[in-house]
């Protein structure tokens, strides 16, 4: 490991090895540590890089940076550059602020020295460059506070998805709604048109069930219905012609298993009734000929059944059963995932959802009726959720975790377009709206009615793509920190970008069996999308249980919605905030606002002098930051 030849070495190796490590904090630490403050050679060089690459999106890992060889040089070789990132720290923003204040320390103490031989021959003017150098540290003007959220996420570039996004952009323009709601409502009706008579296999032995599950976060207002509507549309009319067509064959087959099993009562009690053994012998042979037609009826027909809202996991079990083993979950709403999590049971059930994902056999014991047997469940899954039942979902965001449903969705939180949005719109091109619909209702008619399992592969260029991306992936999971806050989900991405290759394939030709280059390419173009809306649902998830944020970004909203433009105590605060679920006693309302200062939102004033001995000293105050009294960009 690095030793550090000064204090401020050692607080720079701290910042830099830690932004090295984890490249998203890059821009908090940044906010902190100003310009030239990072001054020893290895780790300017290191930070001047990271600078120069993280706006641009490129990589920032180790075999990124250490293709660089003048960079490598700069650092003090390869083994010295391998042991940036054993600095890294979980408090790096408390160094970051520690090396700010010790740089402005030695700046001041540099102003003293040259006041003091500026005005070796005049006292007064010493003593006053040498008073102006100390206000100046200690009642400067603010810094640019730190972000107490993540960066903004990425745009989705809706051109990675083909015809699926064309509709999207389509719906997106008319409702005035973020493209990616309408993309992955789309995505998923792709998927279940699958309806999973599809897998895709990168090679022997390894095959990933073509079907998604999906997860948007948005908040009330944002049209998640009206988009989930557009979308899913030919799938709904498709589903409707299914069950008008259904209705009078199934009502023919409820009529025979009437008649059968009317049969059935009448044989058995002639086969009691017998009043000798002969008769009854021929009673029995009758009850075994109408038990054999009662059995070559098979299993019960039921109306075809291809979308579901808000079920409950043993209803979707059943309906899975009856209608091939499949269903596809496509809500505008979180119910689902609040029927999981034991809405009604208080208990969660995640089985059926594990194991649909991944094809694995589920039986379901009942306590009416014989258990049910699905050999290769498929459910596909697609949820516009509220950021409050994310951050509402306290001990059960663990099990999520912890059982491996949380890796399992594709996750998305976009930026909400309200403010922004007009009035005049153009709508959806008829053209474009008949494309989607014929290219769904032909993946239903190729896919979803056949009768097998089929097995799709890579041609020769995605899997040459593919194999690149695995193993650079693969790398990151080394470096310290990288991943470490999804872990779970990517280690699931690979087989991810498979599903996503293969549904946008079978969606542009529900006959093709082969993902080409070109589709693998723009797939793994969506990595980046894809992990940085992963790390912000999981710190949506993580927020109020596992961090002090939490409280300290309430505060902060409350701040801006109060607008204040004097001192503040603790207590103000206390009342503006009671009722909240973080919320207990002042202890907590202060120690949200200790969050709050050290990420530079807010400045404690010095104590006020007391004008008595008797009472209770005044109360500390505090001003907050410009920022916060800005109107809302």
């Amino acid at each position: 490991m690095i030793t550090p030849e000064t204090p401020s070495e050692g607080l720079e190796l701290a910042v830099v090895g830690t932004a090295l490590v984890k490249p998203d904090q890059f821009e908090r630490l940044a906010a902190i540590v100003q310009p030239g403050m990072i001054r020893h050679p290895r780790t300017k060089a290191v930070w001047d890089a990271l600078a120069e690459r993280i706006p641009k999106g490129e990589p920032t890992d180790y075999a990124a940076l250490g293709a660089d060889p003048g960079l490598v040089k700069a650092v003090g070789g390869a083994v010295v550059f391998s042991q940036l990132g054993e600095h890294c720290v979980p408090d790096a923003e408390y160094h970051a602020e520690k090396l700010r204040d010790l740089v402005v320390e030695q700046r001041t103490g540099a102003e003293i020295r040259h006041a003091m031989e500026q005005y070796a021959d005049d006292p007064e003017a010493a003593r006053a460059a040498i008073r102006e150098a100390v206000d100046r540290q200690e009642q400067g003007e603010w810094d640019e506070p730190v972000r107490l959220t993540p960066p903004a996420p990425p745009t989705l570039d809706v051109k990675l998805l083909g015809g699926i996004g064309e509709m999207a952009q389509a719906v997106a323009d008319s409702l005035q709604v973020p493209v990616d709601i309408p993309a992955w409502f789309g995505m998923a009706a792709a998927s279940a048109a699958v309806g999973g008579r599809r897998t895709v296999s990168p090679k022997p032995d390894w095959f990933e069930p073509v079907t998604l599950y999906s997860m948007t976060v948005a908040a009330p207002g944002e049209k998640k219905s009206p988009s989930r509507a557009a979308m899913v549309a030919p799938l709904s009319e498709e589903e409707q012609r299914r069950k008008a067509e259904d209705r009078y064959s199934v009502a023919r087959d409820q009529q025979e298993r009437r008649i059968a099993e009317a049969c059935v009562k009448a044989a058995e009690d002639k086969v009691i009734k017998a009043s000798n053994v002969t008769k009854r012998q021929a009673a029995r042979t009758d009850l075994d000929a109408v038990r054999d037609e009662m059995e070559q009826l098979g299993e019960p027909k039921v109306p075809t059944q291809m979308l579901a809202d808000d079920t409950t996991p043993e209803a979707a079990a059943e309906v899975m059963a009856e209608q091939g083993e499949r269903l596809a979950v496509i809500s505008a709403e979180g119910g689902f995932l609040g029927n999981i999590s034991g809405r009604y049971s208080n208990l969660p059930n995640l089985e059926i959802v594990l194991k649909s994902w991944s094809h694995e056999p589920h039986t379901v014991n009942r306590k009416s009726g014989p258990p049910l047997f699905l050999t290769r469940p498929n459910l596909t899954l697609a949820l516009a959720v509220q950021p409050g039942l994310l951050t509402g979902l306290g001990d059960m965001a663990e099990v999520f975790e912890s059982r491996g449903l949380t890796g399992r969705f594709i996750f998305s939180v976009p930026l909400s377009m309200v403010g922004q949005r007009t009035y005049d719109t153009v709508p959806i091109p008829d053209d474009v709206r008949r494309r989607y619909a014929d290219r769904l209702a032909r993946m239903i008619a190729v896919v979803w009615d056949d009768s097998e399992v089929r097995e799709m592969s890579l041609d020769e260029d995605a899997q040459g793509i593919f194999k690149a991306f695995w193993q650079e992936w693969e790398r990151r999971h080394l470096v310290p920190g990288e991943l470490t806050s999804v872990e779970g989900w990517s280690k699931k991405l690979p087989g991810q970008l498979l599903r996503l290759a293969a549904i946008m394939t079978l969606f542009d030709a529900p006959d093709c069996m082969t993902v080409s280059g070109e589709t693998m390419a723009n797939t793994v173009a969506l990595v980046p999308y894809l992990l940085a809306h992963a790390r912000l649902v999981v710190d949506l998830m993580s927020a109020e249980k596992q961090s002090k944020l939490g409280p300290a970004r309430a505060v902060l909203d409350w701040l801006r919605k109060k607008h204040p433009e004097g001192a503040l105590t603790a207590e103000d605060v206390k009342r503006g905030v009671a009722g909240q679920s973080w919320f207990q006693d002042t202890d907590s309302a202060r120690q949200a606002l200790d969050v709050l200062e050290r990420h530079g939102w807010i400045r404690w004033l010095p104590a006020p002098e007391r004008t008595g001995r008797q009472g209770r000293p005044p109360a500390p105050r505090f001003v907050v930051h410009p920022r916060v009294l800005e109107p809302p960009r």
